[in-house]
């Protein structure tokens, strides 16, 4: 799927395939549905995740604790003998263990399994796809910048939280690919304390968060926290997502360098924006839109 979309994305961008709108017939009037500082997107309650919070801590502090680590032991011991884990798991279930104590005492035992992203599928460099003048020019504002900070540019692209739609996060990370950067993809479902660790450990010139669950304000400052706690203030973040222009206002006065709409569906114009604010964090200054 993520081949086939890439190819369908390569072929919007040569103008091989005509999309109204996007790369053909662009001018037309503002859409009654966007209208409004919310961007006709709709939001959550804040209330019902604190409710939601308030009936788990509740749901714990009545249960019998004891009936609870027993159920869960005997759900560890019985994973680690390879016997049938469904008696050990109703048990748990009458003991009111919750999905998530659950999920984590079977991830103790058999590890987590990160399927095959989509992104891994070989890419020859020395073809030009696309528009071949932008890509160029990209793979060369790519190389130069990666020469000026000492080594070739990192990207990590995260999708934080239980957001599912991993699409356009791959097309970014296959488009960075591209154009020359190192890539850092690891699927969909991270904890911002996974991507912080990733950043860390990968040494990325720049975090790339695709959210498009609406958790965005709540992911996005939970990943910051957590790069700062590991002395990663300086590595610039830049978010992608359903986000409404009042949420963006509030993430950038959070720090964050950039954030990307389905308005932006440009993704020369993405890379090249995403290459100067790496030059920015790191004292260079910044090339401009393409030619």
């Amino acid at each position: 799927m993520a081949a086939s979309h890439r190819q369908r994305l390569r072929a919007i961008e040569s103008g091989e395939l005509k999309i109204i709108g996007v790369n053909c017939f662009q001018e037309c009037a503002e859409s009654p549905l966007t209208l409004g500082s919310d961007g006709g997107i709709m939001k959550t309650d804040p209330s019902a995740e604190r409710e939601q919070i308030e009936r788990l801590q509740a749901h714990r502090k009545n249960r019998n604790d004891a009936d609870v680590q027993a159920a869960l032991q005997g759900l560890s011991d019985a994973a680690k003998s390879g016997e049938n884990i469904m008696p050990s798991s109703i048990r748990c279930a009458l003991a009111g263990v919750s999905t998530g104590e659950w999920g984590d005492s079977l991830r103790a035992v058999f590890g987590e399994f990160r399927p095959p992203t989509g992104i891994d599928i070989a890419i020859d460099n020395r073809a030009v796809l696309g528009k071949k003048d932008e890509v160029t020019e990209l793979r060369a504002r790519v190389a130069s910048t990666g020469a000026a900070v000492g080594r070739p540019l990192k990207l990590l692209v995260g999708k934080p939280g239980l957001d599912g739609h991993s699409n356009g996060a791959e097309q970014v990370a296959v488009k960075a690919r591209d154009v020359g950067f190192e890539v850092v993809y690891d699927g969909i479902r991270l904890t911002p304390q996974e991507i912080a660790q990733a950043a860390e450990e990968e040494g990325v010139h720049m975090v790339g968060l695709s959210i498009l669950s609406g958790s965005h304000m709540e992911l996005v400052t939970s990943v910051l926290e957590e790069l700062r706690a590991r002395d990663l203030a300086t590595v610039p973040v830049i978010a992608g997502g359903i986000i409404p222009q009042e949420d963006a206002k509030k993430l950038a006065a959070q720090g964050v360098s950039a954030v990307y709409t389905p308005k932006d569906f440009n993704l020369n114009t993405i890379m090249a924006d995403m290459v100067d604010v790496i030059r920015e964090a790191n004292g260079l200054a910044r090339l401009g839109p393409l030619p």
